[in-house]
């Protein structure tokens, strides 16, 4: 079955809390969004801060920033399970993987919508845990839905990636079945979860929904 991660793109600690201890109560596994000015104009808490609150969930950090393999001690340090990494400000995709694998930490890529698939460099692609498909640009929640990102997922499954690939960004009831068909098997839902009317419900749907494209 397809794995559904809620995001958590904040700017203030209290926010965070508020999300991290909502998501307890539902998830297992939760990705924390970092951001910073290179990717957006409202940055979000900064990896230290966005790490300095306890949780029982199993953290991906998604680093939006320049050279995220500055940042991977820390996320060794503070327990994180998978440390993503943006390419399109990264010095060597290489290096970040082999570091991350270092301090056994899971290691994902992460490609933006507007960053052609032949950036991501492919033997350090292969050694990664993750590749991360952005169908809207990275920085930002509540953009629409960009269909391109299907064709790079099935491209990818085309040319032998097995292991987990994320769709993250407009992921929705609507979009969600049509990640999986194309190969994703884990699926960031940020604003469709956290601006539902009921929460707990929506968490409900997105699941019975995943579950059931899992087994189409």
């Amino acid at each position: 079955m397809p794995i559904i991660t809620p995001t958590i793109f904040v700017s203030s600690s209290a926010a965070l809390q508020e999300r991290l201890e909502l998501y307890e109560e539902m998830a297992a596994r939760v990705q924390l969004d970092v951001a910073d000015e290179e990717f957006t104009s409202k940055p979000t808490l900064g990896v230290e801060k966005m790490l300095e609150v306890a949780t029982t969930l199993e953290r991906d950090v998604h680093l939006m920033t320049v050279e995220p393999a500055d940042w991977l001690e820390v996320c060794k340090i503070e327990g994180v399970k998978t440390a993503i990494g943006q390419i399109e400000n990264m010095s060597s995709q290489r290096e970040f993987v082999e570091e991350a694998k270092e301090l056994n930490l899971r290691v994902g890529l992460g490609v933006d919508l507007e960053t052609d698939l032949k950036e991501l460099d492919w033997p350090a692609a292969q050694e990664a845990d993750l590749i991360l498909i952005m169908a809207v640009r990275a920085g930002k929640e509540g953009q629409k839905f960009n269909q391109e990102s299907l064709g790079r997922v099935r491209e990818l499954r085309k040319r032998g990636f097995a292991k987990e690939i994320c769709v993250d960004g407009g992921v929705n009831e609507q979009t969600m079945g049509k990640c999986v068909k194309a190969g994703a098997d884990v699926l960031a839902v940020g604003s469709c979860l956290w601006q539902a009317e009921d929460i707990e419900e929506e968490w409900k749907r997105l699941n019975q929904l995943a579950e059931r494209a899992g087994t189409s």
